[in-house]
């Protein structure tokens, strides 16, 4: 509760009580003392979203475990105007507040020693709104809103507190705001008071124990969309109120949405065993978001593009939705109701919402396939947890600059992964008991790696065995490879087995590394196939293949592709593979694929050789390895060939690979085809348009583009004209070929539109040219007031990044700008390296890079991290050109 001011008198009496220990002097840029606790947090901030800065009253109830003089805390660009320390039993004593540390370390220093016991912390203080973090203003339709990030750190930017995930407590939200504003928050709104003049009080119910990178709120004219309830289900007797909030004017675009969000809570309580978590269900569509969601409790914020599908809406947007959204709701229970309690085991809730979310949108739409995704995002996180420079999923984080490196597809997509090869092999009953035990143990509060650990492997029949090997996963970096050859000479076939770390060529990093790998293989035995597990610990073994009664004519050391490690087969038995190809289910012929292009990337197959196995994944079903290897063709053009003649006479040839799949699908979508067949048509199309320069391709594309921009016509925008699907090569292609005119038309109905797919995909194709006078306008959009959304930076100017041509002039602009570039980007900042270092292949441009941004990237979230794996990529790149000179490109014969 807000407690009442009380006079403000010192005392000597607290003095003979001593003070906390010296260590306390050095500035706490990791996690903070536990001298000072918080118990509950009275939050009032007066928000008009109109003017440029807010205001706040902020009473932390805390528990003082022994004497001190200072208080740490977070707070950063606050303007502290009142603070005092009001203890249970005493007198109040006013603090000196002081932001001591780049990344809002708050000190409060007291005149006397506070004494153990409990009290309270009053600050009253006013902050500008932030720049998409904490609390920050957009302005889609000329009238302003303010919405919330508080992950990672955005919290100390909108109120003074203790600003990590171990501090976890009840909240009271208080908003002052104009009467005409809509207010939400994370908790059910209890009461509204019209004040004096023009503004209302907006009070919500107590939350349960939240950390403060949960807490959320928005104010501005939104509109409010009832969703249907989410009926009872088991245990919870009672329906949730869902509700879409969205822009003045939007919300009734949230209607597939919402519809579809109460299935996929239902699921999760089905799977989870607990009720829903909160009193409330609140999706908010943010019209301009940097993350692509945030789960926090009740308050769930999106990028308003995922909650606006409907069901005519282009596949890869349907998908989208249903993805992020179980990700999110199941970070409700994961995350939410059982919190990490520092930032190194984050992989808790980004690794487990990731296997979470797949499983539970696979469940509700079986044609999305996710379980293909989820292996797709695994061997993705291979490229990253190649580098030497890469860290492990459960990685020491000691200050604020190495949070946001861990928001990366080692957290997301290894520890994902990870749960998956864990979850088959000790089997998905038993594994989903072990997830409940933990929730139920940790509800409400916060729990390790190690806690989660212990209780799904206590499910296995060999828990210590298998508690190892989930260790050996997420505290060492890298990725296992298996190096597998068979021995027929015995009684009982047998598999030869030796692991080490995979390194691409021109890696620095040691080949050494141990891990408790669940192998998993299937092999044919005549007739038969057949499954064995086996959790391989050692440097080497020997798998005795029990069962055989004789020697397997092919082996697939990655049963399913359900493991998190490449593999690499004795020749004679890659060569059966090879042969088996279509006797493998669509997952192992992926993996079977990545073994090929993973040999390539270490050095062991030359580009020739790549380039032969591409027809037979071209052939395969599923779309993922359809497209296996098609894209490092493009490395080969533009870093093996010595000019654009080769360059296109080599594009030629590999269009015959792709050309009769593409023929398949045709150019226009079919009435009820598969989801996969329209995505792998986008990204075909795309290759042979953007990629290969196909003059045929390129020209239909152009026609579509151009009736999309109106050319030629009444010179309306006319979004419809191509499917939604190809919307985005179309337009490219159009103002490629357009030139001015096209730019112009594209601008034109750039600015007029509020759809955040379409302005994403007219500014992709406006920044797509080789026009230098085009670019520099495409540039100049990012500094032009009120125009541009923040996380729309990217789709202006990433296109540039893709041509040699328009590289330079890119690079320019980056050094001229970088200030304003990062600011605008932050907390994402460190991407400015990647947009500055793109297409650089050689040992003086990874030189350059380090001298030019160290300095720059020091004290950037995340940046030093990404300036030493964006260095050690470009030495890679150099590396794999310096083993490939002269060696051809040979295409197989048709």
């Amino acid at each position: 509760m807000i407690l009442p001011r009380r006079c403000l008198l010192t005392t000597a009496l607290l003095a003979a009580t001593g003070l906390a220990t010296a260590a306390e002097a050095t500035v706490p840029t990791g996690p903070l003392p536990r001298t000072v606790v918080p118990s509950e947090v009275a939050l009032q901030l007066t928000i008009d979203p109109a003017q440029p800065r807010f205001s706040g009253h902020v009473e932390l109830s805390v528990d003082v475990a022994s004497a001190t003089d200072t208080i740490w805390m977070h707070g950063k660009g606050l303007n502290i105007t009142r603070a005092v320390y009001m203890p249970r039993n005493g007198r109040n004593q006013v603090l000196t507040a002081q932001e001591v540390d780049v990344s809002g370390v708050l000190k409060l220093t007291a005149p006397l020693a506070i004494a153990p016991g409990q009290g309270v912390i009053a600050i009253d203080y006013d902050a500008p709104f932030g720049e998409l973090q904490g609390a920050y203003r957009v302005k889609p339709d000329g009238r302003d809103y303010v919405v919330t990030q508080m992950e990672p750190l955005g919290a100390r930017t909108a109120f003074p507190g203790f600003d990590e995930p171990s501090f976890k407590q009840p909240w009271r939200m208080t908003l002052i705001v104009p009467d005409a504003a809509v207010a939400v928050a994370n908790a059910p709104e209890v009461a509204s008071t019209d004040l004096d003049g023009p503004m209302k009080r907006v009070e919500f119910a107590r939350t349960q124990a939240l950390p403060s990178y949960l807490i959320a709120f928005a104010v501005g004219p939104w509109d409010v969309a009832a969703g249907p309830d989410i009926a009872a289900n088991g245990e919870r007797s009672t329906p949730i109120k869902l509700r879409g909030i969205a822009a003045s004017g939007q919300g009734e675009r949230m209607r597939y949405s919402l519809a579809n969000t109460p299935a996929i809570v239902t699921a999760l309580e089905d799977y989870f065993g607990i009720p829903y978590p909160f009193a409330k269900l609140d999706n908010l569509a943010a019209p301009d978001f940097w993350a692509g969601a945030m789960e926090n409790a009740g308050l769930i914020v999106y990028r308003d593009s995922l909650m606006f599908p409907d069901e005519t809406s282009a596949v890869g947007r349907r998908q989208a939705f249903w993805g992020v959204s179980a990700h999110e709701l199941a970070h409700q229970w994961f995350g939410d109701l059982v919190t990490m309690k520092w930032w190194d085991d984050l992989w808790l809730n980004e690794g487990f919402a990731t296997w979470m979310g797949n499983k539970i949108h696979g469940q509700l739409q079986p044609d999305a396939h996710t379980d293909r995704g989820l292996l797709e995002g695994a061997l993705g996180a291979m490229g990253a947890d190649s580098l030497a420079s890469t860290r492990r999923i459960h990685e020491p984080i000691k200050d604020f600059t190495d949070i946001q490196s861990a928001f990366d597809g080692i957290t997301y997509q290894k520890g994902g992964a990870t749960l998956n090869m864990f979850e088959q092999y000790i089997g998905a009953e038993p594994f989903r008991t072990g997830i409940r035990n933990y929730l139920q143990a940790h509800a409400r509060g916060n729990a390790t790696s190690a806690d989660l650990i212990e209780a799904v492997a206590a499910q296995s029949d060999a828990p210590e065995a298998v508690a190892k090997a989930f260790f050996s996963f997420i505290d060492q970096p890298g990725v296992p490879f298996v190096r597998v050859d068979l021995d027929c000479s015995g009684a009982t076939p047998a598999l030869l087995l030796e692991q080490q770390r995979y390194l691409p060529l021109g890696s620095t990093a040691s080949g050494a590394g141990l891990w408790g790998i669940p192998l998993t293989v299937r092999y044919a035995d005549g007739a038969t196939v057949r499954t064995q597990k086996l959790l391989f610990d050692g440097k080497q073994g020997r798998m005795e293949l029990s069962a055989a009664t004789s020697c397997p004519s092919w082996v697939m050391p990655n049963a399913h592709g359900t493991g998190y490690y490449r593999f690499a087969l004795a020749p004679q038995l890659q060569s059966a593979l090879s042969d088996a190809f279509a006797q493998l289910d669509e997952r192992e012929q992926r993996v079977y694929a990545d073994s090929v292009t993973a040999a390539y990337g270490a050095g062991r197959l030359t580009p020739s050789q790549l380039l032969a196995a591409l027809p037979q994944f071209a052939s395969a079903s599923v779309r993922q390895t359809v497209t296996a290897g098609m894209y490092g063709t493009e490395w080969m053009a533009e870093y093996l060939l010595a000019d654009d003649a080769a360059r296109d006479a080599f594009h030629a040839q590999v269009a015959d690979i792709y050309r009769a799949r593409l023929q398949q699908l045709g150019m226009t979508p079919k009435a009820g085809e598969p989801d996969d067949d329209a995505l792998l048509r986008s990204s075909l199309v795309g290759f042979f348009a953007e990629t290969l320069k196909d003059q045929a391709v390129r020209a239909q594309m152009d026609r579509a583009g151009r009736a999309v921009l109106g050319l030629g016509g009444d010179g309306a925008l006319h979004a419809d004209a191509v499917a939604q699907d190809l919307r985005g090569t179309a337009l490219a292609v159009a103002v490629q070929s357009g030139g001015k005119a096209a730019f112009d038309a594209a601008e034109k109905h750039f600015r007029a539109s509020q759809d955040a797919v379409l302005r994403s995909q007219l500014l992709g194709a406006m920044g797509s040219t080789r026009d230098a006078a085009l670019n520099e306008r495409v540039r100049a959009l990012v500094f032009e007031p009120g125009l541009l959304r923040r996380n729309e930076i990217f789709p202006a100017v990433g296109g540039q990044t893709g041509d040699r041509a328009t590289r330079p002039a890119l690079r320019a602009w980056t050094d001229t700008h970088f200030k304003e570039i990062e600011a605008k980007l932050a907390p994402a900042g460190a991407a400015v390296v990647q947009l500055y270092a793109a297409g650089m292949c050689s040992e003086a441009e990874a030189s350059t890079l380090q001298d030019k941004f160290a300095a720059r990237m020091q004290d950037v979230e995340g940046g030093p991290r990404q300036l030493r794996q964006t260095v050690e990529a470009i030495r890679m790149c150099a590396a794999q050109v310096q083993a490939r000179k002269g060696q051809p490109l040979k295409f197989p014969m048709h």
